[in-house]
This record gives C-alpha cells, structure tokens and sequence, in this order.
C-alpha cells in the first residue's frame, strides 16, 4: 500500500509539480533580495568604507603605484548589503543576481581601479582625484559662505599626509581655519 501512494505521488509531481522547475525556468528572486554587490565604477571615489564595513573582508583596498583598486570577491562575500549601506556615493549596490557559480576564477571577483592624486610637495600618488573631487563637492557650500576659493581648499586637499605635519604646511592650515572662524 505504501509503494503505491508513493507511485501516485511522484506521478503527481510530474503533472503538477510543488516547487518550481528551476533551473529550466528562471526563478524570479523576490523584491529586496541580497544578490551579487555591484560597483558602479562612474560614482566610486576609492574611500575604502566599504572595504572597512566588510564583516569578511571581500572587499579588499589596495594601492599600486598611481593607482587605488578595489577587489570584491563573490566567494568570500556573504550579502549581508553593509557595503552598499556605508557608501557615501551610492556607489555599489546588491542586485538580484544570484547565479554565480564559475569554472573560471577570475570571474569569482569585479574590481574598480581610481588614479591616484600626487602629492603637491613630494609627488607621493595618496589619494583618489575623485575623492578631493567628492570632499570639493560636499564642502562647497561652507567655501562659498566665507569667501574661500574651491581651488585652494583642493590645493590643502592635495598635500599627503607625510607632508601636512610639515611646519610650513602646517601653518597654511591653521591660516585656511583661522578664515573659517570669522
């Protein structure tokens, strides 16, 4: 008697089966689905936040000659979406994709590379142009409001670490902030 019902319930599942027929059809994912992270490469300023919110370190911030990459590996990424959460400019989203199995390795990762500024003293490549770009955008309206030029805030941006604790520099700035106290 148990053969049977499990005859007829198998022939059953062939007429009308109770899950879906992936991977013949397609599998719509639901909305809000955490899938394969994205970089839109056009708004990515090389911050490094996501690389920092990483509970896996997938997302790796690397600095190579006049260049900043950053390397996200779909195999250690657990979708958890903290990348696309820090972000200040919306740059890297989760899509619905969720297909990511490779033979190839190299399709296992996506990375963005940014030209690095060099420094104006020492000529040291430190930081994305895009970045002093982004940090011009967001302070401009604090420029305006005091009368200071955008291109001496990106020329103070544009100094290194190495060379801001230098005495002349450092004095240029306490200058530039003395200006913002009016």
């Amino acid at each position: 008697m148990v053969k049977k019902r499990v005859i007829l319930e198998g022939l059953r599942g062939f007429v009308k089966p109770a899950t879906l027929r992936y991977p013949a059809e397609p599998s719509v994912p639901p909305k809000g689905y955490r899938g394969k992270p994205e970089f839109d490469t056009q708004k990515c300023i090389g911050c490094g936040a996501c690389a920092q919110a990483c509970p896996t370190k997938a997302i790796k911030l690397k600095d190579e000659g006049d260049e900043r990459k950053l390397t996200l590996s779909y195999v250690h990424c657990s979708f958890c979406g903290r990348c696309q959460d820090v972000c200040p400019e919306d740059a890297i989203h989760l899509t619905s994709e969720y297909e990511l199995a490779t033979f190839a390795k190299e399709n296992a990762f996506t990375e963005v590379r940014l030209r690095l500024l060099k420094c104006s003293n020492c000529g040291s490549p430190f930081i994305p142009s895009s970045q002093v770009d982004a940090i011009v955008r967001r302070t401009k309206d604090t420029f305006e409001k005091y009368g200071i030029n955008l291109n001496e805030a990106k020329a103070l941006y544009s100094v290194c670490p190495n060379c801001r604790v230098i005495p002349e520099e450092m004095a240029k700035r306490k200058l530039f902030l003395l200006r913002l106290r009016k």
